[in-house]
């Protein structure tokens, strides 16, 4: 643009103000667009009332890039006259003016921007749930978590619902139970949220509704530390409901989870163990091997089995051996898992013999007929 406007990229060399805000005026809408875009960079505080007025100006482009200066000045007087453009004919000038009050970040804003989630125009709602976000105001939690289920703002309200941080995590979980579709989303905002998001997470693992104790599962397995690990595997102790729920958390955390598992394998709790074995397995890493094998000589046959299980599915020939000895248990069950465990083995030294496939079978078929 400097091309057709050569004084004003002077003026903005020499930083002359006054003779910059009288440009806003020119007859022609380019050289105003130019001298509101230089006021937007040497400005300063001394520029905004004349860039209020820009914002009634005629050209539609001026009004925008006004609109822009006025928010990275910041200079809280701006607030009143870019919330009266938030309703202006034009829709780009409306979402300048959206970015623009997020820039500046006032509380007074948060109802006009509240009503610009309403707006025809995706760029703009867009622009004011961003806004809203950086502004931090509880007062938009609410209207945020209501377009969690619109596909054209949900990354938008993700991310400023995570802004907010811990004052949007029980809203959140309300809103995944009176709305099941919103499960996924707000599972992510409440990860992004963190840290403050793990307590509040790990008591909705035993909240009633099965939607809300899937979200929280899932946004604690998405954290992806060492903070959900101990909470999940503690949960299982004292609500057996939420283990398939912990389980699924746990395996998305994964390597950093093995330990804390293995451990839980040795507690009192049975709970604890099988929620421990069962996604030690689903986790598939080879250092729970031998704490397995150990659990396959529990006097609990629900933990044999699944340790069994584990087994299996780790797939590491070392329980080969230990799996044959299980699939002679006395119980039912935990000789059915041995044996579906060493059908998934295979390979030296894991290849089993004619005579043991079929020792494992006579036996479990005794078994079948003792029920």
């Amino acid at each position: 643009m400097q091309s057709w406007s050569p004084n004003v990229c002077e003026m903005e060399e020499r930083q002359n103000v006054e003779v910059l805000v009288q440009m806003l005026t020119d007859s022609n809408w380019l050289i105003r667009y130019d001298a509101a875009q230089a006021l937007e960079r040497v400005g300063g505080s001394r520029s905004v009332k004349p860039l209020e007025k820009a914002l009634d100006d005629s050209s539609s482009l001026v009004r925008a890039q006004a609109a822009q200066a006025l928010g990275r000045i910041g200079d809280g007087r701006g607030v009143q006259p870019l919330t009266k453009a938030l309703t202006d004919t034009d829709s780009l000038v409306r979402a300048q003016a959206a970015q623009a009050l997020g820039r500046i970040a006032d509380s007074r804003s948060v109802e006009p921007l509240i009503r610009a989630l309403t707006d025809s125009d995706d760029l703009v709602r867009g622009r004011a749930t961003e806004a809203l976000g950086k502004i931090g105001d509880i007062r938009a939690i609410e209207p945020l978590i209501s377009l969690l289920s619109d596909e054209d703002m949900c990354i938008h309200t993700i991310h400023a619902l995570a802004r907010m941080g811990q004052p949007a995590i029980q809203p959140l979980l309300k809103a995944v139970a009176s709305n099941h579709t919103v499960c996924l989303p707000a599972a992510e905002a409440l990860r992004r949220i963190g840290e403050p998001a793990v307590e509040p997470l790990v008591e909705a693992l035993q909240d009633g509704d099965a939607y809300i104790r899937r979200c929280a599962a899932k946004a604690l397995g998405q954290l992806g530390d060492n903070l959900a690990i101990k909470p999940l595997i503690e949960a299982v102790a004292d609500n057996y409901a939420v283990w398939s729920y912990a389980s699924e958390a746990l395996k998305e955390i994964g390597e950093p989870a093995v330990e804390p598992l293995v451990e839980a394998l040795g507690d009192g709790n049975v709970y604890m163990q099988l929620c421990a074995a069962e996604t030690l397995g689903r986790i598939g890493d080879n250092h729970a091997v031998d704490p397995l094998i150990q659990s396959l000589a529990s006097g609990n046959p629900h933990v044999r089995a699944s340790a069994a299980e584990a087994l299996g599915h780790i797939g590491d020939n070392r329980a080969v051996k230990p799996l044959i000895e299980a699939s002679k248990d006395g119980d039912a069950r935990v000789a059915e898992s041995a044996a579906v465990a060493l059908g998934r083995l295979s390979g030296p030294p894991g290849k089993l013999s004619g005579e043991e496939v079929a020792n494992i079978y006579v036996h479990w078929r005794e078994l079948q007929h003792a029920r």
